[in-house]
Parts: C-alpha cells; structure tokens; sequence
C-alpha cells in the first residue's frame, strides 16, 4: 500500500476540499512553512482562512475530520489510479515552471509520455464537418510526425483529435477537468478508457470531483503548459479554446490557427486570431511540421476509377451533393449511380453525409 508523508497528506486534504480554485488552494497553503502545518494549525489561522473565501474554513475542518487516508488508497488500487507530488521525480517538468502550478496530479497511464514531444490540438464542442475533417487529418500527420498529441478529452475537436492520434498508433494524452474517476462527458466512455489504456489522463482534481465551468479554464493553463505548441482547428467567438490561446501565448508556446469559411460562426474565433502577430497560419499539417523541421511520410495510394465513378467524383469537387442532384448532373441511372456512390465510399473517395448527401 502506498505510502504518504504527512505534508503529502495535507495536499491531498486540501485537494479533496471540493470548490476550490487552484489560486484559493495556493493561498491556504502560503499560511502554513509547510502543507502538513495548515491541519495542525487550522483553527489558529482559521482568521486568515476566512479572509481568502466564504465557507472555506468550513470545508477544510469537515475534510479533516472525515479524511481516510488508507481509504484514498484501496480506492486508487481498486480503479488504477496513480498520484504524483510537485518535486517528485514523475511530476511533469512543464508543469513546474508555471506560476500556478499544480501541487498534486492524478493519472491513468503512462506518466513518463508528459516527458516527450507533445503538441495540442483544440476546438470548438460542435465542429462543422470541415472542422471534423481537419482536426483528423492534421492530428494524424502531426502525430506521424512525432508528437504525442494532447487535448481535453471533451466533445467535438478534443475528442476527434484523441481518436485520430490513437487510430495513428501514437500516444495521446488527455488533460481533464473533473476527477481521474469521472467520465465527462459520458459518450466519451469509450474513448477514455482507450487513451487511459494507450496513452494519459491527468487532472488536478480529486476523485469525484464534477466537471464544474470553472475548472475548464484552469485546466486549459495545462493544456498548453505541456505542448510545445497548439493547433485550433476551428472555434467560436466565444469559445473556451480562446483561453487557451491565452495561456499559449503567455507560457511563449506556438499557436497555429486553421482558417475557416467567413460565413461559418465555428470559424469566427480563429478567424479573428489570425490578426494577432504572435499566431500562425496552418493551411495543412506541414505548416505546423516544417516549422520544427520534421516530416512525415505520405502514403499515396492510386485508385483507378471508372467512367461513372468519374463522373460523380467531379459532380462533389465543387461542393457537396444530394443524390437528385448527383442524378441531373450526372445523368446517370438511379439505380448505377446507387452502386457508384456505395463503391467510392467504400474505397474512401467520398463521403455520405447526412440527408442523403454525398461528399469528398
């Protein structure tokens, strides 16, 4: 059974103490020479407690009386959860040079994969199909080129970006804002235990903690802290990607921005950070590669197509299509083109897309 020093304890106390900001957790323990002082001390600093938030003082004592250490434990045994203190020789060194930076991590997986070449790649929750295509298509050649690829493990481009770094065969690293035994969102199931299998999870939160809004926004400092640089596919003008940036640009990391169709609200966000000097333009993957002088190696497969299949590949290269249209423009019967449309997406010329649309 693992075994903890009584200020490691205290960490962890004060951790399990939910509702606290990383800055309100950072000031509880500057009262105190030490972690293990602040539950020594606790009602002789219990002014100075009260003065850092409401209900503060409050939490700290009914976590003190109610802690169980060897509980903690079994439970981290029991679902295969790990913990790493700030100093110890496993804590992530990007991690260490933050002003804000975390006292405790919790993980699945590999730890040492926070050690090697990572880069992030982010979006928006509810990418368009060209957000979709581009967060698959750049994270997998990015990954080919040598980078573990990190994000938030949350819905839309986080999610699309883990996917496509695992389907690579690259180590992927998720940084989360809830407890390591907290699945958010649910959908995600799959996908966690794959990258908890394959790759990392990290958080700063303790076990069961819920995925409140603000520890998005402390959990994205992590992000990019770990990442020598990030990629925004495609995001909002009010998107929580923009935080990153943010942080990105503070922490003196590389952004690197997809642009996007002006009409598209998914693409406002990026589009806008293109003003800012300090950002990139990424307008394929060997943007982002070549800047760190690496590549990767294409695979380039020849697909022999038929008169008809021609014909519809050139009908899609404009824009995409709803089978009436494929039939007036094509010309061809409903019947082969059926048969054309199911034999090119089966050999991943084109797409079938919702409403009985068809794309490249």
């Amino acid at each position: 059974m693992k075994r903890f020093s009584e200020s490691q304890e205290a960490i962890l106390k004060l951790t399990a103490a939910q509702g606290l900001t990383y800055r309100q957790k950072a000031a509880l323990l500057s009262l105190a020479e030490e972690p293990k002082d602040l539950f020594k001390r606790l009602y002789a600093l219990a002014p100075r407690i009260v003065e850092i938030g409401d209900h503060i003082f409050e939490k700290l004592e009914e976590i003190d009386h109610r802690f169980d250490i060897e509980r903690l434990t079994r439970y981290m045994e029991n679902i295969g959860a790990n913990v790493v203190f700030k100093g110890e020789a496993d804590f992530p060194a990007a991690f260490e040079i933050l002003e804000e930076c975390p006292e405790v991590l919790f993980y699945k997986g590999d730890i040492s994969l926070a050690e090697k070449d990572c880069f992030a790649v982010v979006g928006t929750r509810a990418p368009t199909r060209y957000g979709r295509d581009v967060t698959e298509q750049f994270t997998k050649e990015i990954a080919k080129g040598g980078f573990n690829i990190v994000s938030g493990l949350a819905r839309g481009v986080d999610a699309i970006a883990h996917k496509a770094a695992l389907e690579t065969g690259v180590p992927t690293i998720g940084i989360i804002g809830c407890g390591i035994d907290v699945v958010y969102p649910a959908e995600n199931k799959a996908l966690y235990d794959a990258v908890a299998e394959k790759g990392l999870i990290l958080t700063e939160y303790y076990f069961q903690e819920p995925a409140l809004p603000y520890h998005f926004p402390e959990r994205n400092r992590l992000i990019s802290a770990l990442s020598q640089g990030i990629l925004v596919t495609e995001a909002g003008l009010k998107s929580g990607t923009m935080i990153t940036v943010n942080y990105a640009l503070d922490q003196g990391k590389d952004v690197f921005l997809v642009p996007g169709n002006v009409f598209s609200e998914a693409s406002k966000g990026t589009n806008e950070m293109l003003h800012n000097p300090q950002c990139m333009i990424a307008c394929s993957a060997e943007d982002v590669l070549s800047f760190y002088k690496r590549e990767v190696e294409k695979e380039e497969e020849s697909v022999q197509l038929s008169t008809s299949e021609v014909l519809v590949y050139d009908a899609l290269q404009d824009d995409d299509k709803h089978f009436e249209e494929l039939i007036a423009i094509t010309g061809l019967p409903m019947g082969e083109l059926m048969a054309t449309l199911t034999k090119l997406e089966i050999l991943g010329v084109i797409k079938r897309l919702p409403g009985n649309y068809y794309g490249i």
